[in-house]
């Protein structure tokens, strides 16, 4: 990596791609390829995974110029994961068609699939076949946690359980739903059923969840309870990465300049 220009002005540090944990999820809506290229240009360091629209997946052509598969190349270019909304799972399922979309994704450019049930219920057991065949297909797997439309508090139990398992069945990542995250901290992120949040992170680790988290008070909720190198996505546009990268290295107003203030601290008591 490139030095940085203002080298001599400290800031804090993060850890780089290729990376395990601080990992960013995108989302591309169904942008041109020079959007996308740009938006590449501009954030592309501090994404980890595209999820790609699954509209788009699903009308994507076997053509080389099609405009799925050329950015898909793009993104994977520039070390960044490729993966279809869930749907696109749900629907071969429906379609009785799992084992060959995983196939026909691997062989189209993708790199990811992420295995939700926002539609289609599915059993434990049903789960964990889903992961090893992506897994055999040569994919990683992100699989979905938790209730679309959660009537009920938040079982930590039954989801750490839950994780566990897929974990052991070769699942790389586990997304905890927004709905959740909505449920436990509220609008302003100042429930005290967080405290589920945190009982799931102790039992499971942080570095094994995604937090769905497109709300700025639930992601600063996050980083301040987990860290800069919690897990964020997978639904963040350009402007909110930009942003939440100055955030996860206290640089921004929602961030509380905390390196700025712990710098003046230290001046202070220097004096």
């Amino acid at each position: 990596m490139e030095q940085r220009a203002l080298h001599f002005i400290d800031i804090p540090t993060r850890s780089a791609k290729p990376r395990s944990s601080g990992l960013t999820l995108a989302r591309d809506y169904g942008i041109g390829y020079e959007e996308a290229a740009s938006w590449i240009e501009a954030v592309g360091p501090f994404i980890d995974y595209v999820k790609m629209r699954h509209i788009w997946v699903l009308l994507m052509t076997e053509s080389e110029t099609d405009l799925v598969r050329r950015k898909a190349q793009l993104y994977r270019r520039h070390s960044i994961d490729v993966f279809p909304g869930g749907i696109v799972f749900e629907l071969a399922v429906l379609s009785n068609a799992v084992e060959r979309t995983f196939d026909a994704l691997a062989h189209q450019g993708f790199t990811a699939v992420e295995c939700s049930e926002n539609i289609v219920p599915f059993t434990l057991d049903e789960k964990l076949a889903y992961v090893r065949r992506a897994k055999a297909a040569g994919l990683k797997v992100l699989f979905e946690v938790g209730e679309k439309y959660p009537t009920d508090t938040f079982d930590v139990d039954f989801a750490a359980r839950e994780i566990d398992a897929l974990r052991n069945a070769g699942c790389d990542l586990v997304i905890l739903e927004k709905s959740q995250l909505d449920l436990c901290l509220g609008p302003k992120a100042d429930r005290p059923e967080g405290a589920r949040i945190v009982q799931l992170v102790e039992r499971v680790g942080a570095e094994h969840l995604v937090f769905e988290a497109e709300a700025s008070a639930h992601q600063v909720w996050l980083l301040n309870h987990f860290g800069a190198e919690v897990n964020l996505g997978p639904n963040l546009d350009p402007p909110v990465i930009a942003k939440l990268e100055a955030t996860r290295r206290t640089l921004s107003r929602e961030g509380g300049y905390g390196f700025v203030s712990g710098k003046l601290a230290a001046a202070a008591a220097a004096h």
